[in-house]
């Protein structure tokens, strides 16, 4: 279906957002129920209002890594909270450099492309938007957004944005789905779109789908990959049950006491929620 005009995709974007956060109960992350000591759901709300005028921007000049440094930047004006949309923004940006594409499979395939073109400025831009935002990742023997000398051998190696996401490591799940054409999205759209839960429920349902098949990075940060290894078979215990919204309640509450939040896994619901929006997804 795609959008009619640049106000659209970003409207589209900052409405994928708020989805996401407002669903609940999603397994261990904010939402309408409880919050962190130091991430309350309002900081997501004024994150993805406040997203919306840098998205119209980056519509209108598809410039990634300014995008997301942008983006981070002038939304931090509104909330008092560290990370809140980083990993959202690194799927957003290069899709809604791609907002007057026919459909889903040439916005997907455009998005790449566009990141294919950036520069290692791009790169050097998105380091800077981390730098402001403070949020965990995996530590990786190259190219870490945590590491001192990250900046320079993007400078010394002209490493753009494409390049940099390619050599991450097969947890890093955000690059995966920036480098291989958004498959987990597109297959989350499909699923919003085609299912006859109601709107909170979808959205549920497809995070604790994406959370029994994916090992989340952030749980990989904070806890090591046995760990997430373990949140994902809890995920599909509980999508396998045969009251699966019951379990999704009684795994919050699991991951809340285990202080994981699979923040990672919430991104892609918001790209996929994007994406269903971009089909024509109205509710």
């Amino acid at each position: 279906m795609g959008f009619k005009s640049v106000e659209d995709a970003a409207v589209a974007a900052s409405l994928a957002m708020l989805l996401e956060v407002s669903a609940n109960p999603k397994a261990g992350n904010v939402d309408r129920e409880h919050e962190f000591e130091d991430l309350k759901y309002e900081h997501f709300l004024a994150s993805s209002v406040a997203s919306l005028p840098v998205f119209i921007e980056v519509a209108k000049r598809k410039k990634i890594g300014e995008g997301i440094y942008k983006a981070v930047k002038y939304s931090k004006n509104w909330y008092k909270a560290t990370n809140v949309h980083f990993g959202a923004y690194l799927l957003l940006i290069p899709l809604l450099t791609a907002w007057d594409c026919k459909d889903v499979f040439e916005a997907t395939r455009t998005a790449v492309e566009n990141l294919k073109k950036t520069t290692f400025e791009d790169s050097i831009l998105i380091l800077r938007a981390f730098e402001i935002c403070k949020a965990r990742v995996m530590k990786t023997d190259e190219l870490s957004l945590g590491s001192d000398k990250t900046e320079m051998e993007l400078i010394d190696r002209k490493i753009n944005v494409y390049e940099w996401m390619s050599k991450a490591p097969e947890e890093n799940i955000i690059a995966k789905e920036l480098t291989n054409g958004y498959k987990i999205s597109l297959n989350g759209a499909e699923f919003i779109l085609n299912s006859e839960l109601d709107v909170n429920e979808r959205i549920v349902f497809l995070y604790h789908y994406l959370l029994s098949k994916y090992l989340d990075p952030l749980v990989i940060a904070k806890a090591g990959i046995k760990k997430a290894e373990e949140v994902r078979s809890l995920a599909e215990k509980a999508i396998k049950s045969d009251n699966p919204f019951k379990k999704f309640k009684e795994l919050d509450e699991k991951l809340i006491s285990m202080n994981l939040n699979p923040g990672t896994i919430a991104d892609l619901v918001i790209s996929s929620i994007y994406l269903a929006i971009f089909k024509g997804w109205r509710f």
